[in-house]
């Protein structure tokens, strides 16, 4: 492999952190010392690498090793030298890329909807439309549980209860909000990050939470072994009227048994996690990114993150997209034969061949 130094620039970059250095990591302007921070990672700030950090997840989600295995794969392009980080989650990642603090980051289906089209608790009357998916690769449910021994069957029962829609800044939170107004129910919210709301659940002090991610998912494992959990389920009603008013979002189930304890089957709302770029990226950089990914290194993130190693990323990606994805990507899904809705190419795309 090309290179090897995912967690010595990991490491650099919290030591930076910790000093107060503010020069741009991926820009390489000046901090005001007269060094770049490209040089003061190590870089050599020549023209033909870009120096990049992805903003992943929680360290502690189990999309995380994913992400650190992307940057992986994505610093193999003599073009590219990519470092990963913890974020505060997929809604703080938008903020940050709207506000030009970031380039790359994971995402997730319903706010990338949401952001784009100005809709949404967070984005309402703010569309922001500079941003690109590369590709989606994990279909995530949302998974509300309470405690075994609240005696809340139903998302009804939640009324009135003290109770965590998911960490501050997180999709999952956003979408409980939406998805409870919609239905009347009104919880009192206890907001907090994840690790705190994990804490509260321990302690008694809320009822249950809500955490989006592949079953099953290591932050439910652990709340189901400081006091055990049951899973909320979605009636067919509510997921009916829910989704007519989140058309960001769409159905998922979580697997009987996947907590101990939790033997039925699940049917739930669920999103799509991805990867999404601002609009510096050429179309044939984000080609090279996409090939990486999928042809050329697929045995790195797979073997990283075992739980999606059989996901069809392209056919996924079709299926999750409502925004337009990165003209690199229509380029190669079109060369290998996939049929891209009109609502998915970008203005910027440019037919090969």
């Amino acid at each position: 492999m090309k290179k090897r130094r995912m967690m010595c620039w990991m490491l650099v970059l919290a030591m930076a952190a910790a000093t107060g250095c503010s020069g741009n990591p991926e820009t390489g302007e000046d901090d005001g010392t007269g060094e770049t921070a490209l040089e003061a990672e190590g870089g050599s700030g020549e023209e033909d690498t870009r120096y990049l950090t992805l903003s992943a997840v929680a360290s502690s989600s189990g999309l995380f090793p994913y992400c650190v295995a992307i940057g992986e794969v994505l610093s193999e392009l003599p073009e590219l030298e990519v470092t990963v980080a913890e974020s505060g989650g997929n809604v703080a990642n938008a903020q940050e890329l709207r506000a030009g603090e970031i380039s790359i980051a994971n995402s997730i289906s319903n706010t990338d909807y949401e952001s784009y089209t100005g809709t949404g608790a967070t984005f309402e009357g703010d569309p922001f439309q500079d941003f690109r998916i590369l590709w989606y690769y994990e279909s995530t449910p949302i998974q509300v549980f309470v405690a075994e021994d609240s005696g809340i069957d139903s998302l009804e029962g939640l009324d009135g209860q003290n109770f965590n829609p998911g960490g501050t800044g997180t999709a999952a939170a956003v979408v409980m909000h939406d998805a409870l107004d919609t239905l009347g129910i009104k919880p009192n919210y206890f907001e907090a990050a994840q690790a705190d709301a994990g804490d509260a659940y321990a302690n008694r002090q809320i009822v249950g939470s809500v955490k989006t991610g592949s079953a099953p998912d290591s932050y439910v494992v652990q709340a189901n072994t400081n006091r055990p959990v049951k899973l909320i389920n979605f009636t067919d009603e509510q997921l009916e009227t829910v989704l007519a008013a989140i058309p960001s979002v769409t159905t998922g189930i979580v697997p009987a048994n996947a907590y101990d304890g939790v033997e039925e089957e699940i049917q739930t709302l669920c999103t799509y996690q991805g990867i999404q770029v601002d609009m510096s990226f050429s179309q044939e950089l984000g080609y090279k990114m996409f090939e990486a990914m999928w042809e050329e290194y697929p045995e790195i993130w797979k073997t990283a993150y075992t739980n999606g190693a059989n996901n069809n990323i392209p056919e996924m990606t079709l299926q999750a997209a409502s925004t337009p994805l990165h003209a690199g990507t229509v380029q190669w899904l079109v060369e290998h034969g996939d049929d891209v809705p009109e609502e998915l190419i970008p203005p910027e795309y440019v037919p090969v061949g």
